[in-house]
């Protein structure tokens, strides 16, 4: 972004606060700030020159904050929006957050707290690529992300990939491991090698050594001449073993002399091997649990578990479902020969709503499928999965049923949010903070408003 100003646009009806943030940020020369007074005017102002943040206040006459987060979520899923609310409405808050805002500022704002944000976006700002492809999605290699939960595996990718380390990545089914391993050999210096992706699990307990490490002419029944594994095949450049969770324990045993020394033999050979490849391994699975129950070798675990990045659910990065629905709109329109332009509110307010257990994988099969039963240049609710239209099915949790009540009212929905968000991390606060986009403090004070107590099959676990 050094080549640039970074382009501002304050929303805000109180003119007053338009004047304090012109004042109190116009003074930075990295910033070209504007200002409108309504939401109306807002995308006016969009429509002529498109901005990198959009800082939004929450309550306004006409188009509140929530409605204008959808139309830029719409038609700029590039744009970054921070939400400005009062101190009196952290339930409109995590409204917000749920509905793609990267985050909230409370108001009156403190600058100082402000500028710390506005930093962390310019950061995550640069990481991504400056060229846009015809989706208009900025991506950080085949990644896209925009929440800090994304800004903060970027960072990691960036950092890890300049190194050799061996990377452990960890994360659900469907999160894209294998896209994370591939922007770590695409940043480092092995870029021009190979990158060989196996997945572990498709190979069968008889073959995957031989997979791996090669064999010899007549090492077994069917082996009629010498093969080369996948080592061999990735010496100089990087391989990448998803599912490292399921190799059986002689496989471990052989990877583990790989990892300390660098060399192998083939299957039936006497031959030393060596081979310089940078080893990135990925799982779904509790390594930790599958250690104490002696499937996978502790010596193994911790020579592979140097530097862990973390890929998060697609559930807790809200404001990644509408830039990643575009990308995959535009991929499967040109796909499947359709000249479909974009996706209605209605649809992508269920897309944000829905709670996507299959992740980034089972959107994109979603998105795919709604473009084949599309007949228009508009992809609408009736498009999409059963799953996610609005009759929701009898074993959706409180928390998603809370939310998508017309009767629940908000202070109700955030609970039932925090409750569940809580559950999911273990009471762990910062985690439950991080996920829920606010302050470890501001969790604390809406616990005790709540009235929220850990269960007690959760306080037994901890002990």
């Amino acid at each position: 972004m050094a080549d640039r100003k970074i382009r501002l646009l304050y929303v805000d009806d109180e003119i007053a606060y338009q004047n304090i943030f012109r004042r109190e940020m116009g003074e930075d020369k990295r910033f070209h700030i504007d200002t409108v007074s309504d939401g109306f005017s807002a995308i006016e102002k969009l429509e002529k020159q498109p901005v990198d943040i959009v800082l939004t206040d929450l309550s306004m006459p006409g188009m509140d904050g929530i409605e204008l987060l959808k139309k830029i979520q719409q038609h700029w899923p590039e744009i970054f929006v921070l939400i400005l609310t009062g101190v009196n409405s952290a339930e409109e808050a995590v409204r917000a957050m749920k509905a793609g805002a990267y985050d909230y500022i409370l108001k009156p704002f403190d600058f100082t707290t402000l500028q710390m944000q506005l930093e962390k976006l310019i950061q995550h700002l640069s990481l991504l690529d400056k060229e846009t492809d015809a989706e208009n999605v900025p991506r950080f290699e085949q990644l896209i992300g925009r929440t800090p939960s994304m800004y903060e595996l970027f960072e990691g990718i960036r950092r890890t990939a300049a190194t050799n380390a061996t990377v452990l990545i960890r994360g659900e089914s469907g999160t894209g491991k294998e896209l994370v391993a591939a922007a770590v050999h695409a940043r480092s210096s092995r870029q021009n090698r190979i990158f060989v992706p196996v997945n572990c699990a498709s190979l069968t307990e008889s073959l995957i050594n031989s997979a791996l490490f090669g064999h010899e002419k007549g090492a077994f029944s069917g082996a009629d001449k010498r093969k080369i594994g996948f080592f061999e095949h990735a010496d100089g450049g990087t391989i990448f073993l998803d599912e490292i969770g399921d190799i059986p324990i002689t496989t471990q045993i052989a990877l583990l002399r790989v990892l300390e020394l660098g060399t192998f033999q083939r299957v039936g050979g006497t031959e030393t091997i060596r081979v310089d490849t940078r080893i990135i391994c990925a799982t779904n699975k509790d390594l930790e649990a599958e250690m104490r129950a002696k499937t996978f070798r502790e010596d193994l675990y911790y020579r592979l578990n140097v530097v862990t990045l973390n890929v998060p659910p697609l559930r807790e990065r809200a404001s990644d479902i509408p830039p990643l629905a575009t990308y995959f709109l535009s991929k499967f329109s040109r796909l499947h020969n359709k000249n479909i332009t974009a996706i209605s509110s209605n649809a992508q307010h269920l897309l944000n709503l829905y709670h996507w257990p299959g992740n980034v994988r089972e959107l994109a099969n979603a998105i795919e499928r709604a473009v084949i039963f599309c007949t228009g240049g508009l992809l609408e609710v009736e498009h999409l999965p059963e799953e996610l239209r609005p009759k929701q099915p009898a074993s959706q949790d409180t928390a998603t049923t809370a939310m998508a009540s017309n009767t629940s009212s908000l202070p109700e929905i955030e609970e039932a949010v925090i409750r569940k968000v809580l559950t999911s991390k273990n009471w762990n606060i910062s985690h439950a903070a991080e996920a829920l986009g606010i302050a470890r403090g501001t969790l604390y004070g809406k616990i005790r408003t709540y009235d929220i107590k850990k269960s007690v099959n959760a306080a037994k676990q901890e002990k």
